[in-house]
Formats: structure tokens, sequence, C-alpha cells
């Protein structure tokens, strides 16, 4: 009997010390799931670095980019204002009270002109411009005209070579390739409107009257010197 109570002595100790065991081995993974959750909540909790002043400076280089655009639209815009008021100015400088143009190319196209200042205040200049499937009319044809008029110099008096040289380099023409053209303009100082007209194929028939006439002087002073010769003989 005493030996058995030695063993139901012995195995209550050894049941004891296995449920100590057991009781370390749970609490540890209760521990370490408590560690784990820890970690995870503190890996999302974590936030990513910002570096404001990059963000600060980048958005500062934005701002500066859109109002270098913004400054650049407002000067060109101011810029062309400037140079529609010169244009406009150089025009009424030249006086003209009426400008019309047409110009028939050696291709059959046709081109005309117009363009008529304002002649009061609150009135608008009025301008046309059409030919080679191009038909410009309103705001856009003064401008266009104005830009034209500006760099073409001429009055009353100018020659007919100065005026056809003149609408080729003022509207981009090639002399070679006018057919005709008719040129009126009726100039403040002027009674009655100018008027210069040309064409090619009178130019040619000019061209043909001229050597014409040259070889009948030619004829004429040969007949003069067999004249000359006859008497010299008698």
């Amino acid at each position: 009997m005493k030996k058995f109570k030695m063993s139901l002595a012995a195995t209550a100790t050894v049941l004891a010390i296995a449920g100590c065991g057991d009781n370390e081995e749970g609490n540890n993974g209760i521990g370490n799931d408590t560690n784990q959750n820890n970690e995870e909540a503190e890996e999302v909790n974590e936030e990513p670095d910002v570096n404001m002043a990059d963000n600060n400076e980048n958005n500062n280089d934005e701002f500066d980019a859109d109002n270098d655009a913004g400054l650049n639209d407002d000067n060109n815009a101011a810029n062309n204002m400037d140079e529609d008021g010169e244009e406009a100015e150089a025009v009424m400088d030249q006086d003209f009270q009426n400008f019309d143009l047409n110009v028939t190319l050696v291709d059959e196209t046709e081109w005309e002109f117009t363009y008529n200042p304002a002649h009061e205040d609150g009135e608008e200049p009025e301008a046309t411009i059409s030919g080679d499937d191009i038909n410009l009319e309103g705001e856009e044809a003064v401008e266009e005209m104005e830009a034209y008029l500006s760099d073409f110099h001429v009055n009353a008096a100018s020659e007919q070579e100065e005026i056809t040289s003149g609408i080729a380099d003022t509207f981009d023409f090639n002399e070679d390739d006018f057919q005709e053209y008719t040129l009126t303009i009726d100039f403040a100082e002027q009674e009655n409107e100018t008027e210069w007209t040309w064409s090619q194929d009178e130019d040619e028939e000019d061209e043909g009257g001229e050597e014409d006439a040259d070889e009948d002087a030619e004829n004429n002073d040969d007949g003069l010197n067999l004249d000359d010769d006859n008497n010299n003989n008698e």
C-alpha cells in the first residue's frame, strides 16, 4: 500500500508537471500571436514619408509655368493689337478713300481686293478678299487688307511700272503671271478716282508697234541716204 501511494504521488507529480508545461506553451502561443498582431498593426499604421518641401516646390513650379504662359499670351495679344493699330494708322496716312484691285492671272485665276476705311467716328472699315477658293470679309478681311496696304505706297502720280511691281510685291504675285489688272484708288486730295489698267495683250501689241515704228524709222533713214547718194552722183 505504501508503494502504491508513492506511485500515486509520483503519478500526480508527473501530471502536475505536464500540466504546467502545457500551460506555458499555451501562454507562449498567445503571447506570440499578440506580438504578431501588434507588429502587423504597426506596419498598417505606418505612413509613407512625404517630402512637403518637394511637393511645395513642384506646385510652385507649376504655378510659375502657368503664370508665364498666361503672361506670354497676354503679351502676344498686346503686340498683335499694337501691330494692327500701326497698320491701320499707316493706311490712314495714305488717305485712301477707296481701294479696289482686280487681278486676272495667266491661269485665268481671278482675285479681288477691296478696302473702304471708316470715314466717321463710330464707323468700322470694310474689306473683302476673294480668289482661288478664298473668300474673306468682315474683321478678318480688314486686318489682312490693312496689313497689305500698310506696305503699298503709291500716289496719283505713280507710273504704271511702279504700280505693277507694287501689286506683285505687296500681294505676293509674280509679275510674269499677270494677264491683266485694274486698280482704282480714290485719293482724298484728288477730285476723281485714279485708275491704272494693264493687260498683257495690250503690252505685247504696244511692243510690236514700237518695233514696227523702229523699222519704219530705219527704212526712212535708208531712203534718205539713197536720195543723198543720188544727189551727190548728179
